[in-house]
C-alpha cells in the first residue's frame, strides 16, 4: 500500500482537494501465510491510516488489492486464509472504525476484482468501481511512444502514428516494452547503430504480443456491469 503520485490517486485528487500533497509511503508486498508477516503487514496498514488521518487531506492507495485482501474463500489452507483475514479486518476496521477518515480518500487498483473480498466493495468501503483499460484512439498511443522515445534517435521512416496504429489494444506497459525491444533490436543488428529504424519497430510489436487479450477487456466490462 502506499501514498503515490499515479493515475488513480490523480484522478481522485480533486474529490479529496488536494494540488500537491501526496507523500507518504508504506509498501506491502502480497500476501504471505506467516503470522508474523500478517501481523506485519495488518501493523502496517494502521500506521499508514494514522499517518494518512494526520496529514489529512490525503489519498491512499492501495496497488495490487487483491493481494492483500482476497476473498477468504481463496485462501489456500488455514494459515493462508488467517493471514489474509488479518489484514482484511485491519482495513475493516479503518474504514469502518470510531475514527473517521475525514479528508482521507480511500483508492485501489487490481487486475482481478473478483478476487476482492465482497465485504470491501459494499456501500462505504470501495463502493465505486473505475475501469482503466488500455489507451484508446491512434493519438493517445502516440502520445505514449513520444513520451518514452523522447530521449531515442529515430530513422526518418519511423512515424509515430503509424506504430501507434498497429498497437491497437497495447496498454502502456506494453508500449513501453515495444520501445525497448526496438531499441535492443537496433543495437543487435549493428552495436554501432546511430537511430532506430521502422523495421526495428516492426520486429517489437511481432514479438510483443498485447498483454490483455480481448476475454480479458470482456471480463473487466462484464464485471463492472455487474457490480
Amino acid at each position: 500500500a502506499e501514498l503515490a503520485r499515479c493515475t488513480l490517486c490523480l484522478a481522485a485528487s480533486p474529490v479529496a482537494g488536494l494540488q500537491q500533497r501526496l507523500g507518504v509511503r508504506t509498501r506491502l508486498r502480497g500476501r504471505s501465510a506467516s503470522p508474523a508477516h500478517s501481523e506485519m503487514h495488518s501493523q502496517a496498514v494502521k500506521a499508514l491510516f494514522r499517518r494518512a488521518r494526520a496529514a489529512a487531506p490525503a489519498v491512499v492507495f492501495f496497488d495490487e488489492m487483491d493481494a492483500l485482501a482476497s476473498t477468504r474463500e481463496e485462501g489456500s489452507g488455514a494459515g493462508a486464509s488467517s493471514s489474509s483475514e488479518r489484514v482484511l479486518n485491519q482495513l475493516l476496521t479503518e474504514m469502518d472504525g470510531l475514527q473517521p477518515l475525514l479528508g482521507v480518500s480511500v483508492v485501489a487498483a487490481t487486475n482481478r476484482p473478483d478476487l476482492i473480498d465482497p465485504a470491501l466493495l459494499r456501500p462505504g468501503r470501495f463502493d465505486r468501481l473505475l475501469y482503466v483499460g488500455p489507451p484508446t484512439g491512434t493519438s493517445n498511443r502516440a502520445d505514449i511512444f513520444r513520451v518514452h522515445l523522447k530521449r531515442t534517435p529515430l530513422a526518418e521512416d519511423v512515424v509515430l502514428e503509424d506504430l501507434a496504429e498497429l498497437a491497437a489494444g497495447y496498454t502502456g506497459a506494453d508500449v513501453t516494452a515495444v520501445c525497448r525491444e526496438a531499441g535492443l533490436a537496433a543495437l543487435e543488428e549493428d552495436i554501432g547503430a546511430c537511430t532506430v529504424a521502422k523495421r526495428h519497430f516492426l520486429s517489437a510489436l511481432a514479438s510483443v504480443p498485447a498483454s490483455k487479450p480481448p476475454e480479458d477487456m470482456a471480463f473487466y466490462q462484464k464485471f463492472r456491469r455487474s457490480s
